[in-house]
């Protein structure tokens, strides 16, 4: 069987890009025996390092063209022209990616469905991102053999919003955590205190709660803030701060001029994500929907508490190891600081049944379900 992969999202350094190295990397992993086929467009990015490096397979092979994402949503999703095989030759199965829809001349179709926020909530979103999820989604129905979904939660949502999709061609298959924040609680305590303390020290740190992700209107970051400020206001000897990581997205963005202890940190390298969940006093993350909510995740795998949103996959994900919080409420959030930030005993708690929540999600797990799609797809 050859399987054909779209890994241009790699290059965005998104939830999605995690995603897509992951599974790649570990279908590598457990397949020797078929071969892969990897597509890479980017008009000016290199092919990332990450990927580069899966070269040493034996059975895999890189297609890297210098097209820019716009020419070919343009040319798939609307013109509909040069079929994925143009590109990467002959393959039984191609995985498309979560922007663009390829034609195929044979290849039988998989999508991944990670998130159906702009059909959902359009307002949240950019106008062109939520037109090109429109078009590829209505050619996905069309075309796609196959719907990958992420999540209990994102399967319902697909099949709500696309009733013509036969709830046979949709599958469950959770994402999982890099193996990378599990092995952070394998190191010794010195070890881990080190790693924490440069942490700290690089981004002039102290005591704080964490806010990670992409900087958009979902992720309710201005709600978050005014309870932040409120819980300072009311514990005025409290030296707990929060630390907002993520990109700007789009949208309108939180407002830069913040009290000193709202601390915006910008973008944070994949290099320091372990250390920065893992030296977090508790990650917060109320965003008002996910498709999974990858982040919860991360911080329950290196031992660090968690608050988010009682909706949506994110529900789903928690496993009953979250203090569950109305995210559209300001007073919801405060209370939930205030009880992560006074209670060991709590935070304590959380911590274990984070640690155990996190441990059933595997990547090797996910690559295995996913192989199994390609290998029913391409037999019949």
């Amino acid at each position: 069987m050859i399987i054909g992969i779209d890994v241009s999202s790699v290059q965005y350094g998104t939830g999605v890009s995690d995603y897509t190295l992951q599974l790649v990397t570990h279908l590598l992993k457990i397949d020797p025996r078929n071969q892969y086929k990897l597509f890479f467009a980017s008009l000016r990015q290199p092919l990332p390092t990450s990927i580069q490096k899966l070269s040493q397979h034996k059975n895999l092979t890189i297609y890297k063209y210098k097209i820019p994402a716009t020419l070919l949503e343009i040319l798939w999703n609307r013109l509909r022209l040069l079929p994925i095989e143009f590109f990467i030759g002959k393959c039984d199965v191609f995985h498309t990616s979560d922007w663009t829809q390829p034609p195929a001349q044979k290849a039988k179709l998989v999508t991944t469905i990670h998130d159906l926020s702009p059909f959902l909530f359009p307002q949240w979103s950019h106008p062109k991102i939520v037109k090109n999820h429109q078009r590829k989604m209505k050619l996905a129905s069309q075309n796609c053999r196959q719907f990958i979904c992420v999540s209990k939660n994102s399967q319902r949502d697909l099949l709500r919003l696309f009733p013509k999709i036969d709830k046979n061609k949709t599958s469950l298959v959770y994402e999982a955590v890099n193996q990378k924040y599990f092995d952070f609680q394998k190191l010794s305590n010195s070890q881990q205190q080190n790693r924490i303390s440069k942490l700290k020290q690089k981004y002039e740190l102290k005591q704080f709660i964490l806010a990670q992700g992409t900087r958009q209107p979902r992720k309710n970051l201005d709600r978050l803030i005014q309870a932040f400020i409120q819980f300072r206001q009311e514990n005025p000897n409290s030296e707990v701060d929060l630390a907002i990581g993520g990109k700007f997205g789009w949208g309108t963005d939180i407002n830069q001029h913040q009290p000193s202890f709202i601390k915006i940190l910008g973008y944070v390298p994949e290099t320091d994500m372990v250390d920065i969940h893992a030296s977090a006093l508790a990650l917060i993350y109320p965003s008002l929907y996910e498709g999974f909510g990858l982040p919860v995740l991360k911080a329950m795998a290196v031992g660090t508490p968690v608050i988010t949103s009682r909706n949506s996959s994110l529900i789903e994900v928690s496993g009953q190891a979250t203090i569950l919080i109305n995210p559209k409420s300001i007073n919801d959030i405060k209370q939930a600081i205030s009880k992560i930030v006074s209670n060991n005993k709590l935070r304590q708690s959380l911590i274990k049944k984070g640690l155990i929540n996190a441990s059933k999600y595997s990547w090797l797990s996910t690559a295995t379900q996913t192989l199994a799609i390609y290998q029913k797809l391409a037999n019949n």
